[in-house]
């Protein structure tokens, strides 16, 4: 039932029938302790069903570039305290396609407790 209802969607909008797939590498950034900000250089993978022209833009901060097609050769050198999501639109002002988020995490040490032998258990 699902497959019949989710081909008939596909069928009635072809525009929508186009998958595409971001990937960020790394997607996690660790800040230590006293650092404020993750500086990385981050890849980004995009692969796409077609060769149309997409643009790659930072939520927040605008657009980094443009590109046709399948593109595995796109690096971006991000700076910030909080997570960066990526999106991918068709051409230059288009809809939404792929997005990927750069999680920022600060990186806490476990500390263990030691008993020196108090403990029954």
């Amino acid at each position: 039932m699902k497959r019949t209802i989710l081909l008939s969607l596909l069928t009635l909008a072809p525009g929508l029938a186009t998958t595409a797939e971001l990937r960020v590498t790394p997607s996690v950034c660790a800040l230590d302790e006293g650092e404020n900000q993750c500086s990385v250089l981050v890849k980004l993978d995009f692969e796409a069903d077609d060769e149309a022209r997409y643009c790659l833009s930072i939520i927040g901060q605008g657009r980094v570039s443009c590109f046709w097609g399948d593109n595995d050769d796109l690096k971006v050198y991000v700076s910030s305290a909080a997570d960066i999501r990526f999106q991918v639109t068709a051409n230059e002002n288009g809809q939404s396609v792929a997005s990927a988020i750069l999680k920022v995490g600060q990186y806490q040490p476990k500390r263990h407790r030691r008993r020196y032998g108090w403990g029954l258990l």
